[in-house]
């Protein structure tokens, strides 16, 4: 949202625009006297002019006929006092002035409507401040009234769809709802519709639209909303034209928006623009304009984020100059100055996080002091003792000073002492309180320092007004400290009403981007959880149930909304068909003219019936995380092994021998498989639930691979892959439901050249020997060349071959992509889009990705990394004849895909005994002295590097895994 500034500008627009109106309205004496706010004014000029009204206002006659005038001239004033000091006398004084002047003048008079909108802005003004949602309802009133009186067609019109908008807008602030900010869009549309009669007003509006969606999309994180406000605040900004002040606003929203952008997606671009035009603010504001400070503070807050995010240590002494800049300017020119430096203080501790120095940190903490001194409200000092507090919490952990975690304490229940219940950061600081008893604890042992902590932490756990996000962060703590102390039981406790806060985290009426960034903040929180129940001697189906809300979070957000209701259909028809209706609205997806409130009232219908469903005799775990007898029924078929890291507790798993020595062979000597099978129909099978850090690496291939022992995963059972055990249990009713939507048709495609990307000069080859091969199985293949064909043909096949290059976006999974091309243009199929399609609901049998996986197939064959060209031929036509020979069942996906990278590991085996005989060879040779032999050495020598260089040479089968039932 805008600052106080913002609101200024739009007062100066307002004399600019209507400056006639406005001066023929309200003269000073004889002589227009109003002042030309904004032009390089200084508080002295500002004061010097309100004492002179004040004083015009004392000895003139009460029944004076320019009273109501002259108390209108000093209500402006007053709110541009405001917007350089935030001084609550002056805004409070300002609209009792502009109130007195309404009061004052005749109904009737022409000057009516711009008067209740100069009062609406001021109410707006110190609603920014006080988060009082009276005075923005009395905003909007205002702004009502004056249509009211003016009608649609007067030429205030513009004007007041704008402080109309802007009011709905702030609004939001208050009332947390997206309705309000739909309202101020379709407010600022409206006005942009009419027939204005200035292009300022125009250009305003188009300013105060980009606005509304940025206001948007910082309630439905909805990316569509983020890019439209760009593009409009981008419109905007090249269009403004006049004073540099009302430019700079323009630049500043605009950097501010791509600020926010790359806050969220971390693309270096975004932050570039930002500092760019961040740096336009700079170049082109007066020295002893006010608002330079600011200037510099945003510049050099841009580029502390830049830095920590992909920059580098010049951009932190950059952000350390311009603050220094803003913080000498703000002690001259701007009493306001008390935030910039805050600023500069967590550049200073920035910079301690890079080099370590004293001297660093202690800047930081001389510099917060500095903040809290020149701070003019208890909230604002609040939030300066909260960040000093933090600043000596890191010389703590540097010095280990009982007195530096002392004071870091005794700062922060000042700053808690000066926080208001209901206000925001209360649960951020009772945490941070929480966390700095644990930091003492650590050191004390002391158990008063233990009660206190976590008696801080459980507060914010338990208090329901406190943000679910908080609850977590606290909770996380908590465990951290019971852990600590090896009070596992209260460790428990904290792990079971935290895990029940994670569903509520994704309401089903987000996208898929949007789950994906919501799980980033709790990731790992199951795993702990989990780990806490094993500790305190809980049966392991409480973990397990655990990590199943964690981990099938995303599923549950997304696959229960394509699951079967096959049962549902079968006792109650009429509601199963209910449930399918609402659930293919939440699957489209979204559009440019798509309304986030409308998707958000879709999620709640559903939820509604969800519920109702629920209700029924046999149906109360409907879409719920399977029970501990669901569970085990789930491994009755073959094991299934969930394997949790915790946190505290993570390794790097080097080598894969580790994970055989450390995890797998103890796990598969318990379950007794303890040796290769002796007949092929004999493998036993496992499905492998990783979690925490192991969740990409490949366990089916831990072990020893020196020579063809049982000593590894890949001897003794078959591998397959699943996010859950409720993904399990869910793929298996889909077999128990008869489908004649899918034809027994398979889409090839091979990609041998994708633009941008290395030649794959053997996917025609593999796709040319399946086609053969398809039809030995009963398959009708066709040949896909692009994105169109896949998109087409996909819903209506078994199998989905794709022999090509993709990319895996960790950040975002939804993002990941299959490289394509269309036209001589690369293009990308991305897994969203393949979400979008709901193939799920003809549920392909499988997908077979020589690059990547993706989503929305009962069975996907896919590379956990890049594998090489020539072996794809191979392993394809293995795995195939396998699940052609298996009959195409569930088992023969993974029977075959197991036995072709059996076949390819004892040819990889073959290849590093050859290649160590050889070695051996030359090591004789070199042995016994010979010039013609080190000659003959040294000629081979390249060769000889490039074959070690080539270190995947004996593990070209490790990256190929089956996720499936």
């Amino acid at each position: 949202m805008e600052g106080p500034e913002y609101i200024g500008a739009n007062l100066r627009y307002t004399r600019s625009a209507y400056g006639a109106l406005f001066y023929v309205s309200f003269p000073l004496g004889d002589e227009p006297r109003a002042l030309a706010l904004g032009q390089n004014t200084k508080r002295s000029d500002i004061d010097q002019e309100i004492d002179k009204l004040r004083h015009w206002l004392e000895t003139a006659s009460p029944d004076h006929a320019q009273r109501a005038s002259h108390l209108h001239t000093l209500g402006i004033t007053l709110i541009e006092k405001f917007h350089l000091t935030t001084s609550f006398d002056a805004i409070d004084s300002a609209i009792e002035y502009l109130q007195e002047a309404i009061d004052l003048a005749p109904f009737e008079s022409p000057t009516r409507p711009l008067q209740y909108l100069c009062l609406a802005t001021a109410y707006q003004v110190r609603c920014e401040r006080n988060m009082n949602t009276a005075d923005i309802d009395s905003a909007i009133k205002l702004c009502r009234e004056a249509t009211y009186i003016t009608g649609t067609t007067h030429h205030l019109r513009g004007l007041q769809m704008k402080i109309l908008g802007d009011a709905y807008r702030m609004r939001i602030n208050c009332s947390g709802e997206v309705a309000d900010v739909n309202e101020s869009i379709r407010i600022y549309k409206e006005g942009l519709d009419l027939d204005l009669p200035s292009n300022i007003i125009r250009v305003d509006l188009t300013h105060a639209l980009g606005l509304g969606y940025q206001a948007r999309y910082q309630v439905t994180a909805t990316m569509l909303d983020m890019d439209t406000s760009l593009q409009l605040l981008q419109e905007a900004c090249d269009a403004t034209a006049g004073t540099y002040q009302i430019k700079n606003s323009r630049r500043r929203d605009l950097a501010l928006g791509h600020q926010i952008k790359y806050l969220r997606n971390e693309d270096p671009l975004e932050i570039i623009k930002a500092i760019t035009l961040f740096q336009e603010c700079v170049d082109h504001t007066p020295t002893g304009d006010p608002t330079l400070a600011a200037c510099y503070a945003n510049l050099g807050t841009a580029y502390a984020l830049k830095r920590r995010k992909v920059g580098s240590f010049k951009d932190l002494e950059r952000s350390i100059e311009s603050l220094q800049n803003a913080v000498e300017i703000s002690k001259v020119e701007d009493p306001n100055g008390s935030s910039i430096p805050g600023e500069l203080g967590m550049a200073y501790q920035d910079k301690f996080f890079e080099t370590k120095l004293l001297s660093d940190i202690d800047a930081a903490i001389e510099t917060w002091q500095r903040a809290i001194d020149s701070s003019n409200t208890t909230k604002q000092q609040a939030t300066q003792l909260q960040w000093k507090s933090r600043a000596v919490l890191e010389r703590f952990h540097k010095t280990k000073s009982v007195t530096d975690i002392d004071q870091s304490i005794l700062l922060l229940q000042r700053s808690q002492e000066n926080t208001l219940p209901e206000d925001i950061p209360r649960a951020v600081r009772l945490f941070e309180l929480g966390n700095r008893y644990k930091h003492k604890y650590r050191n004390t042992r002391a158990k008063e320092d233990l009660t206190t902590g976590t008696t801080h932490l459980r507060t914010v756990i338990q208090d329901p007004s406190i943000d679910v996000y908080a609850k977590i962060l606290a909770g996380e703590d908590a465990m951290d400290f019971f852990a600590l102390a090896e009070d596992w039981m209260q460790g428990y406790e904290v792990a079971a009403s935290l895990i029940n806060l994670i569903p509520p985290l994704i309401p089903r009426f987000l996208e898929t981007f949007d789950v994906q960034y919501v799980l980033r903040d709790i990731e790992g929180v199951a795993c702990e959880a989990a780990s806490m129940a094993l500790y305190a001697g809980k049966e392991p189906s409480v973990a397990l149930q655990f990590l199943e809300i964690g981990r099938d979070v995303i599923a549950t957000s997304i696959e229960d909304l394509r699951g079967e209701v096959g049962i549902l259909e079968e006792k109650y028809p009429d509601l199963a068909n209910q449930f399918l209706t609402q659930r293919a609205a939440l699957d489209i997806p979204a559009t440019e003219d798509s309304v986030p409130d409308q998707r958000y009232k879709r999620g709640n219908v559903f939820e509604n019936l969800v519920d109702k469903i629920r209700q029924l005799p046999g149906f109360k775990d409907f879409l719920r995380e399977p029970s501990e007898d669901a569970l085990k029924l789930a491994a009755s078929e073959h094991p299934i092994v969930v394997i949790n890291l915790k946190a505290q507790s993570r390794h790097s798993p080097v080598v894969l021998s580790w994970l055989w020595d450390v995890a797998m062979k103890p796990i598969l000597d318990f379950l007794g498989f303890t040796k290769t099978p002796i007949s092929d129909k004999d493998w036993p099978r496992i499905c492998w639930i990783p979690t925490g850090p192991l969740s990409g690496f490949p366990l089916h291939a831990a072990g020893y691979h020196n020579d063809e022992s049982s000593e590894a995963v890949i001897e003794r059972v078959m591998s397959s892959y699943s996010s859950s055990v409720k993904a399990i249990i869910n793929g298996r009713h889909d077999t128990k439901i008869t489908r004649e939507i899918t034809r027994d048709r398979s889409l090839l495609v091979a990609m041998e050249n994708t633009p941008g990307a290395t030649r794959l000069p053997f996917a025609t080859r593999e796709v040319n020997m399946l086609h053969k091969l398809h039809i030995s199985m009963s398959l009708d293949p066709i040949i896909g060349k692009n994105k169109t064909d896949i998109l087409s043909q996909l819903p209506h096949c078994k199998i989905f071959h794709f022999a090509g290059h993709g990319f895996t976006d960790s950040q975002d999974p939804s993002r990941s992509h299959l490289l394509l091309e269309d036209d001589g243009k690369s293009d990308t199929l991305e897994v969203g889009k393949l979400l979008s399609l709901n193939i799920r609901q003809s549920q392909p049998f499988l997908a077979y990705l020589s690059a990547c996986g993706t989503a929305g197939f009962r069975h996907v064959i896919g590379t956990l990394w890049e594998v090489s060209d020539e072996t794809c031929v191979d392993m394809a036509k293995d795995t195939y004849e396998g699940i052609r020979d298996g009959g195409m069942s569930d088992d023969s996906v993974c029977r075959g895909l197991h036995m072709a990278s059996r076949a390819l590991r004892k040819k990889c085996l073959s290849m590093l005994i050859s290649r160590k005989e050889r070695q051996a060879s030359k090591d004789q040779v070199r042995d016994a002295g010979s010039t013609g032999g080190i000659q003959e050495e040294r000629a081979s020598e390249r060769d000889v590097l490039l074959c070690e260089e080539d270190d995947s040479v004996p593990f070209h089968w490790v990256p190929y895994v089956h996720f499936g039932v």
